[in-house]
């Protein structure tokens, strides 16, 4: 008995050892990737605005008495914060898009894309990456949200996101006359003004459910946005002065592209996310655990790695799900003071109403 329990204790031990390994070298290897991509300065900027017309604008609005005026006064305001021209983010090293790809298989195709730009870039001192806007065509739940999100992570560039499914009117993106008492700049204008970058990530979800009728179509900015020439001198109705929004990176996320007007989707180039095969599944599984245990900080209470036979439980669910259950389990075992997991700790609903999502 006592021997057992000596044992017991050198396989606990060397597991809290071998977790602190682990943990030490991902870290590394996250730290090596940032030092690559950083270590890249970008030497081209974007005018934005120019002093001249900020200038012009803060006059002619000045004079008003309107609270669409106010509210174009307000971004002005946040404009003049952030002096002309901004500079552009630098491209990632290829490493960085390696280990994207890893977070995201079902994301090749994207990503190539991504990759092959930043490598034309990485040619000229000081290039930055220019993308084309895309559109990420799926079924819901395969991480098409988080795949933007961690994309502007990736790129060291803040990311802001618009729902079409609740917008009814143009001027919810692309501002409303300061005239009208409930005028003023867009959502992208103010959004930009604030962020103070050339390059955000914008992501427009649910392209393919804006709600069009025969006077308003909240989608119609965007014709003019996803063109590199017309976004050079977009005006946004609220504020009227020009503004050069080439820089940003267009995200845009459906579940039917189908629904998506000819005319906008001919400015987008459409990737068809697959659903994740079921190996695909069980990377984004180990990978998802060891996430939640790093961003929890409870590597010296976790195993570093998904036990196989809860992994492949795991692979029933969509994505979206993967982090919300594994943070369940991880409290079940938890309880029990247990740093593995059990199938046992899966909450019971995780397949309610959830059919698998498009393989067998």
């Amino acid at each position: 008995m006592m021997s057992q329990k000596i044992i017991t204790t050198h396989h606990s031990a060397d597991r809290a050892q071998l977790a602190f390994y682990v943990e030490t070298l991902l870290a590394d290897a996250r730290a090596d990737f940032d030092a690559e991509s950083r270590s890249m300065t970008c030497s081209q900027t974007i005018a934005v605005y120019t002093k001249d017309n900020l200038e012009q604008f803060k006059d002619f609005w000045g004079g008003a008495r309107s609270d669409g005026s106010t509210n174009a006064q307000s971004v002005l305001k946040a404009l003049e914060k952030h002096p002309t021209p901004w500079r552009c983010s630098p491209a990632p090293a290829d490493l960085a898009f390696a280990e994207f790809e890893r977070r995201f298989p079902n994301f090749s195709e994207p990503i190539g894309d991504m990759r092959r730009a930043a490598a034309l870039a990485s040619l000229g001192a000081g290039r930055p990456l220019t993308l084309s806007p895309m559109l990420l065509d799926g079924p819901p739940g395969i991480g098409k949200s988080r795949f933007a999100s961690e994309l502007a992570s990736l790129l060291g560039v803040p990311m802001r996101s618009f729902s079409m499914a609740v917008s009814s009117a143009a001027f919810s993106l692309g501002g409303l006359n300061p005239q009208y008492a409930s005028g003023g700049p867009g959502l992208l204008v103010r959004s930009v003004a604030d962020l103070g970058v050339p390059d955000p990530v914008i992501v427009v979800d649910e392209i393919d459910k804006a709600q069009r009728n025969g006077n308003s179509d909240p989608t119609s900015p965007l014709l003019e946005l996803f063109e590199m020439g017309t976004a050079a001198r977009f005006i946004d109705e609220g504020l009227m002065m020009p503004l050069n929004l080439s820089g940003i990176r267009w995200v845009c996320t459906c579940n039917d592209a189908e629904q998506i007007d000819d005319p906008l989707r001919s400015r987008l180039v459409h990737y068809q996310i697959p659903a994740p095969t079921p190996e695909q599944m069980r990377v984004l599984a180990s990978t998802t655990y060891r996430d939640v245990i790093a961003s929890g900080d409870l590597s010296s209470h976790f195993d570093p790695d998904l036990p196989e036979h809860v992994r492949d439980e795991l692979v029933e669910l969509v994505p979206r799900d993967l982090a919300r259950v594994i943070r369940t389990a991880l409290g079940a075992a938890a309880i029990d003071r247990r740093s593995t997991l059990r199938l046992s700790d899966l909450p019971s609903t995780r397949k309610a109403g959830r059919p698998r999502i498009g393989f067998c």
